[in-house]
């Protein structure tokens, strides 16, 4: 997977990008052929991730704050790219498919299956980031 990292901070985007190539290899997408943008901005919430689909390509925005925070978000933020690329999380016109179960909006955040994945595996995978 090739990705290319964006911040007017160079203390996030040396960070992010050092993280990276771990959480890539942790989550089996090193052959992947999707290009993704990471970029280091105020937005809602802790981070986002966003499918473009016609140019095969995946968006991660996340909120600048500790260093921590920012790893950690990367981690959860890096588990849905992984949702995504397996096929195991789709979107189509603003619902959600997971293993090919709709979910509309109303299902609340902490009861989306694709969030619990990412809450329980997020930890374990920045840790294990910066041990390497």
């Amino acid at each position: 997977m090739e990705y290319v990292v964006e911040s007017c901070s160079l203390r996030y985007k040396k960070w992010v990008e050092a993280l990276l190539p771990s959480m890539i290899r942790q989550l089996s997408l090193g052959r992947s052929r999707k290009t993704l943008l990471v970029t280091v901005e105020s937005c809602e919430g802790q981070g986002a991730t966003y499918p473009l689909d016609p140019i095969d390509s995946y968006v991660v925005v996340i909120n600048p704050g500790k260093l921590k925070d920012v790893g950690l978000t990367l981690a959860h933020e890096m588990v849905h790219v992984r949702q995504m690329a397996k096929g195991i999380l789709k979107t189509s016109n603003g619902t959600n498919y997971w293993k090919g179960k709709r979910y509309t909006k109303r299902t609340k955040y902490l009861d989306q299956p694709w969030e619990q994945d990412a809450f329980a595996k997020q930890e374990l995978i920045f840790r294990r980031a910066i041990e390497e």
